[in-house]
């Protein structure tokens, strides 16, 4: 995730697009335009993700593929309140894995099961007397 600390995850991210010499409005084009493809684009937060196949990598940028037997969220770019994209994240609809590359870091592919990328509930404390 790239960090947004108190500024706008929008010019964030058009930093980090002007970085990477990519199109940022072609990838908000093809994920817009993909089944079940999901933009974010708000002060708080920048998320673009898709469904993909864990196993194929190589297809996770295609930002308008979305393959029916995906298995996993490949996450695009998350810029802002990570708490916030969280919250928002447990109403996606299931898949197993989460799928990203750490952009301009490190190109390789790395996948954590969804359920580590996503908050537990928090339970009551039980109070003993």
């Amino acid at each position: 995730m790239l960090r947004a600390m108190n500024c706008d995850a929008r010019d964030a991210a058009a930093r980090y697009y002007d970085l990477a010499r990519r199109d940022m409005a072609a990838d908000l084009e093809a994920l817009s335009a993909a089944p079940r493809g999901v933009v974010l684009y708000m002060p708080e937060l920048v998320a673009l993700l898709k469904p993909a196949r864990r196993d194929c990598p190589e297809r996770w940028e295609l930002l308008d593929d979305a393959p029916a037997d995906a298995d996993a969220w490949y996450i695009h770019l998350l810029v802002g309140d990570l708490a916030l994209a969280r919250r928002l994240a447990a109403g996606l609809p299931p898949l197993p894995w989460g799928c990203f590359c750490r952009g301009l870091r490190n190109r390789c592919p790395h996948c954590l099961p969804w359920r580590r990328l996503l908050p537990l509930p928090t339970q009551p404390h039980k109070h003993r007397t």
